[in-house]
């Protein structure tokens, strides 16, 4: 059964009741909808249209680290094992984005990036290229971080293309997916998106007054095998840093295999639409 928009007010509702210690996708606290923030066996073919025009501003992309499509491990590959998503909004940046990357280098695992489009310049587009040489997907989170319910059809395109775009220039693939931000959804959206939207489950970690050690309680006790986390990689967010850094090796030690958005709902037989449906687990009513 499939949660249509018409019933994701009510599912986003019941989610915030049952997910108790997960909060907002966004990094504004005044956000409308709760945020209880997958198919083949081969990888997922749903990718954003190629624009024919952008006005994005241009930047000179690092020759540094290949581009080019990443390999999505087949579910024979992942057969059995107890897989997570790991998932991070707000990038790129110099700081923080490349302090996770070194926790994910050093113990050799994959996670998503969801970049806003104005983040991304030549500076920062090098830690988003560094994230998929490692494995990682890069997806969308817009291009402004704006409330896009509140956008005619046109200013929506707009935003997801000179994204796609940029992603696409600077490491030679187009997102999968789309976080919208505050996941806050309409029909419009849903009608002029071409990909499938994604939330998760979180614990605020966009607000400061969020301990590390509430962080860290929630990635190690909260998270069930199948979801997608949802945490922030915004510039300065260090107790985000120091959480993923102490809760990586005890995930590991619970048996967790790291995976791609993509990876994800390979390994449980999901194949994602874009009709509807905001996911944060990889089940095909998008909520468990």
């Amino acid at each position: 059964m499939f949660i249509s928009f018409r019933k994701a007010a009510a599912a986003l509702a019941a989610a915030a009741l049952i997910l108790s210690g997960c909060a907002s996708g966004g990094n504004n606290p005044q956000a409308t909808a709760p945020t209880a923030e997958t198919s083949a066996d081969t990888a997922i073919t749903t990718a954003a249209a190629t624009p024919e025009s952008t006005e994005a501003p241009e930047t000179e992309a690092s020759t540094k680290y290949a581009k080019g499509e990443n390999p999505v491990r087949t579910a024979e590959e992942l057969a059995g094992k107890k897989v997570i998503a790991l998932t991070f909004d707000d990038g790129p940046n110099t700081g923080v984005t490349n302090e996770i990357l070194d926790i994910l280098e050093e113990y050799g695992i994959k996670a998503s990036f969801f970049v806003i489009g104005q983040n991304i310049n030549e500076d920062s587009a090098e830690a988003m290229q560094r994230a998929h040489s490692l494995g990682c997907e890069i997806n969308s989170h817009s291009f402004t971080h704006s409330y896009m319910n509140e956008m005619s059809a046109e200013d929506i395109k707009d935003e997801m293309e000179r994204t796609a775009q940029l992603i696409y220039d600077n490491v030679g693939e187009y997102p999968k997916f789309f976080r919208p931000p505050y996941i806050a959804v309409n029909e419009t959206m849903f009608e002029c998106i071409d990909l499938p939207f994604i939330s998760g489950i979180g614990c605020n970690d966009w607000d400061d007054k969020v301990s590390v050690e509430k962080r860290v309680r929630f990635l190690t006790e909260k998270c069930p095998e199948g979801c997608i986390i949802l945490m922030h990689d915004a510039a300065g967010n260090e107790k985000t840093v120091e959480a993923v850094r102490q809760s990586i090796p005890v995930m590991l030690e619970n048996g967790f295999e790291f995976v791609t958005t993509s990876e994800l709902f390979v390994a449980k037989g999901i194949t994602p639409t874009s009709d509807g449906i905001v996911y944060s687990y990889a089940t095909e009513t998008g909520w468990q």
